[in-house]
């Protein structure tokens, strides 16, 4: 009797793997202090030496999401370490890797609005600890101890000033800046002063993905003296300082 080989399983190639150099974002998170980047049905996870390996991976090999999900709108990862995932008029609570029973849920059952059809992003804004969620060209403060949209919201997103409506994604990185995505290019946010660092996106893929660097001729990048630079370093120091007192009360009515 011959012998029986059983051949190797490999899974079926795809054709819609993005290219990590050339891509927008769907979501993009801190999770357990590893950044996930969402786009379509796929993850990245990038640690401190970079990208790891065997990614971008399909998102229901991690999360056991339903297996016809082929993108998710927001991810964020709560102070309590669950995460959340919003797609479409729904959401979803994971601990760890797992869904936690009665999801998914709608997004009425947090007080948004019956009428939103999405979520564009959402972080925690370490400036004050509160959730943030943005859509379209609003934005509403989460109060995560009761589960639902503080009082008096949504707001308009303008008062982030600079970013624009319809935003792709929003995150707070490691240090402690916050960053926002649209399109193939981000935001690096200036928190006290509420308005975008630089009114010229970055691309994406060379600071995030580890991409070959393109010519960028960001303000901020240039050495070059410009006025709104020209002070000296202890007017700079005091005009910090004063933000920062100023900011505190602030960020708490945002």
């Amino acid at each position: 009797m011959r012998p029986r080989f059983r051949q190797r399983w490999t899974p079926q190639q795809r054709d819609d793997v993005p290219d990590k150099c050339d891509t927008s974002y769907d979501a993009i998170s801190i999770i357990r202090r590893e950044i996930f980047i969402f786009k379509g049905r796929y993850l990245w996870r990038i640690g401190e030496q970079g990208i790891y390996e065997g990614y971008p991976a399909e998102i229901t090999r991690l999360f056991n999401l339903p297996l016809d999900i082929d993108y998710v709108d927001a991810v964020y990862e709560r102070l309590d370490k669950k995460i959340v995932f919003f797609i479409g008029r729904e959401y979803y609570v994971f601990n760890a890797n797992i869904l936690e029973a009665g999801y998914p849920k709608p997004l009425t059952y947090l007080g948004l609005p019956a009428s939103l059809e999405k979520i564009d992003g959402a972080m925690v804004w370490g400036y004050n600890n509160r959730t943030y969620f943005f859509s379209g060209s609003k934005y509403w403060r989460f109060d995560e101890s009761i589960n639902y949209i503080e009082l008096d919201y949504p707001r308009d997103i303008n008062m982030f000033a600079g970013i624009g409506s319809n935003i792709d994604a929003v995150f707070q990185w490691k240090d402690h800046k916050t960053y926002f995505f649209k399109g193939k290019g981000f935001w690096e946010f200036d928190d006290l002063r509420m308005k975008v660092a630089h009114e010229k996106q970055k691309l994406s893929g060379p600071v995030w993905m580890g991409c070959p660097p393109e010519v960028e001729t960001n303000d901020v990048e240039t050495n070059l003296p410009r006025k709104s630079r020209i002070m000296t370093t202890s007017s700079a120091s005091a005009t910090a300082s004063i933000l920062a007192i100023v900011a505190m009360s602030f960020f708490n009515s945002l």
